[in-house]
């Protein structure tokens, strides 16, 4: 399994310079990379990258930095299949969606499971594989049965994949192992983080800060993503070998590190996961 770098990890440095900040990223020695965004402030199609495309193919060439996904928000995204074409001419092999909310319930997850089979028709036109990136909430049950199944149940299995984010899982209230054996036809990458030792709360975040009977909102969420929450990969709690190895049994090719929040520095943040990382098994770089 190859280790790569979701940019939502380093996003307050992408929007002062993203040029210093890939090559940076680059010189710390990832390689593969998943962006995260859509149309810049100044209205250029650089989709996460902030450079245009033939900018971003020189660039990424320079620095031997591979993109391989990239998340877009929303299911149904007018822009999706420009898009795509981004995504496609840098060489990445899928595209998907980084996760929506719920709060209309049973009935909107259905009619977003809709748009996301539209969208991976779309995507399979640029020879592109489309996934879906979890939350906690889509380990909510709507009517017995949970969001994230509610989705892989409506969706083309052909042509909707899952990308498990296990600290994200682990939330949720599932164990990710057992998640990745389960749905193995379907999880083709995992993103990574740690949940923090002192967080403060339980790891099942059902069991005090949010109430499973209610859907997600915005605003129920804000308050779930304290900071003290998070931790590098290998400083908390979570058995991340034993995510790698469930994944390495399925055949998942990439694992993203995503720190949404870090009490260190972006950057160093980065760093102290890349460390943790190297001294798993399983895992490589090139």
């Amino acid at each position: 399994m190859k280790i790569g770098l979701q940019l939502f990890s380093v996003k307050e440095h992408l929007m002062q310079d993203a040029k210093a900040t890939l090559a940076e990223v680059a010189r710390l020695g990832y390689k593969y990379l998943e962006p995260f965004g859509i149309l810049d402030d100044k209205g250029c199609l650089s989709y996460g990258l902030n450079m245009p495309l033939e900018e971003a193919k020189v660039f990424l060439g320079d620095h031997d930095l591979h993109v391989v996904g990239g998340h877009y928000y929303y299911p149904g995204d007018p822009q999706f299949e420009a898009f795509c074409e981004y995504y496609a001419a840098l060489g990445s092999k899928q595209v998907g969606s980084g996760g929506d909310k719920f709060p209309g319930g049973r009935e909107e997850v259905l009619r977003k499971s809709e748009l996301m089979n539209k969208d991976a028709e779309i995507a399979r036109k640029y020879g592109l594989r489309y996934y879906y990136h979890n939350h906690y909430w889509e380990y909510q049950p709507f009517e017995g049965e949970t969001v994230i199944d509610t989705i892989l149940n409506n969706t083309d299995p052909s042509l909707v994949f899952y990308e498990l984010d296990t600290f994200w899982g682990a939330r949720g209230g599932i164990d990710p192992v057992k998640e990745i054996a389960r749905l193995k036809d379907r999880i083709i990458l995992l993103h990574q983080k740690d949940f923090a030792k002192d967080a403060g709360e339980p790891l099942n975040i059902w069991e005090k800060t949010a109430d499973i009977t209610v859907p997600v909102s915005p605003e129920i969420d804000r308050p779930t993503r304290r900071l003290e929450l998070f931790a590098e990969v290998g400083t908390g709690i979570l058995p991340i070998q034993s995510f790698i190895d469930a994944g390495n049994g399925i055949g998942v090719e990439y694992m993203f590190l995503e720190q949404d929040k870090t009490r260190l520095g972006e950057m160093e943040s980065i760093a102290k996961s890349m460390e943790a990382f190297k001294k798993f098994t399983g895992v490589e770089w090139q």
